[in-house]
């Protein structure tokens, strides 16, 4: 995963920490890295473990945890705007195994860096409590926390083809990917406590491991991203260096942007974010990583009445409204209808481009093609339920990938 930036009081003192991480591929050994890239102080790590951990509890298999150092030393100080990464140490586990990472933070801190857990659940002590790292039965965590701080990307060791990154927003992120499928839109579907890996990522390295590839997946996606700079979000052109080209043994991107765009309060039009796609296949093509373009899916509607794009909504009496078909549509839907049409042409020729996944062909409602199928819809009309991430992963052809 990749740090947001800090925009919530985490600060504290003599605290620490249980974070949950699903893995994508198994290993016998592995590090882990920390980001405070967007912290505003110093910070110390006071000591870290990694073990097997268990998906809504703060409890830890003590029969495969183990200390982890920096440079053989037990604590590290992470300076605001740097990362550090851990020994590697012998840990094995297996693909889909919830990893713990449990940090004592040092001393007083400030606000570090942090990244948004929809739907995960991760752990703090009180302040004060100090280092709790070897807590097995987590009775010490008693605060369940909606965020990862520091934690940045958990690396393993091993006969490996490399990594694939999966690029993009909230709906690469995996917001709502813990929600069922058994409503029907516009009926909003609802969380299921047990369901935390159906993220696009996680659905990829489950479609890798029995394709019989050897490749771990990394998530970066970052929620609110847009591929315009129309946010307070860093744009994926301008995360590239730090979020992508820093990963290790990387194969492959699977590019995720615009929806955000078309729901901004300008209400970004297709060229605006052609010119921007072009410019991120660009950065890819000259760092040699081949790059996979995906269609925008539904994903919602412009709601800023101040835009020449503004248009019908849905609503309660007209749960379609909005759509192409059959009309008036909203402005940012014959935005996504232009954008995704040149991402099947021209998108699709540009240098570096080695496909383009339809996502928009693999979750829109045939009769309804502005809106996603009911099963795939978490009820927003914008994010996808976990059925449909597996939908869009497996609408990514595989054969950019060694075999």
């Amino acid at each position: 995963m990749t740090n947001a930036a800090a925009v919530s009081d985490n600060s504290g003192n003599e605290r620490s920490y249980r974070f949950l991480v699903t893995s994508t591929i198994d290993g016998t050994q592995a590090r882990v890295k920390f980001s405070n890239v967007y912290g505003l102080t110093p910070v110390t790590l006071g000591a870290v473990r990694l073990s097997w951990g268990k998906d809504g509890s703060p409890t830890i298999d003590p029969m495969h945890d183990v200390g982890l150092t920096f440079n053989g030393n037990k604590s590290v100080v992470l300076a605001p705007g740097s990362t550090v990464t851990s020994d590697s140490a012998d840990f094995s586990f297996g693909l889909g195994q919830v990893l713990a990472v449990s940090v004592y933070l040092k001393g007083n801190f400030d606000r570090v860096s942090r990244h948004d857990s929809y739907f995960v659940t991760n752990y703090s002590t009180a302040d004060g409590a100090g280092d709790t790292t070897s807590d097995a039965a987590g009775s010490a965590f008693s605060t369940p926390v909606p965020d990862w701080l520091l934690v940045n990307e958990i690396d393993v060791y091993g006969q490996y083809q490399g990594t694939l990154a999966m690029f993009g927003s909230s709906t690469t992120d995996g917001l709502k990917s813990d929600y069922s499928s058994d409503k029907v839109y516009p009926i909003p579907n609802s969380p299921i406590s047990t369901q935390h890996a159906d993220r696009v990522s996680d659905w990829m390295a489950r479609r890798l491991a029995a394709a019989g590839y050897r490749i771990g997946v990394l998530n970066a996606g970052i929620p609110g991203d847009p591929i315009t700079d129309v946010g307070s979000v860093p744009t994926p052109n301008q995360r590239f260096a730090q979020d992508i080209l820093t990963l290790p043994n990387l194969l492959g991107i699977v590019s995720y942007f615009g929806s955000i765009d078309l729901r901004s309060a300008s209400c970004t039009n297709a060229a605006d974010m052609e010119a921007a796609t072009q410019q991120l296949v660009a950065k890819s093509a000259m760092a040699k990583l081949p790059i996979v373009l995906t269609t925008l899916p539904p994903t919602g509607l412009c709601s800023n009445p101040a835009s020449p794009n503004y248009g019908p909504l849905p609503s309660p009496s007209d749960p379609y409204a909005g759509g192409l078909s059959p009309g008036p549509a909203n402005g940012s839907e014959v935005q996504r209808a232009a954008f995704n049409q040149w991402l099947r042409t021209t998108g699709a020729t540009l240098p570096g481009v080695v496909s383009i996944a339809d996502y928009d062909l693999a979750l829109r409602d045939p009769q309804h093609i502005s809106f996603m199928m009911p099963q795939y819809n978490s009820g927003d009309n914008f994010h996808m339920n976990g059925t449909g991430y597996g939908a869009e992963a497996n609408s990514i052809s595989l054969g950019f990938l060694p075999r």
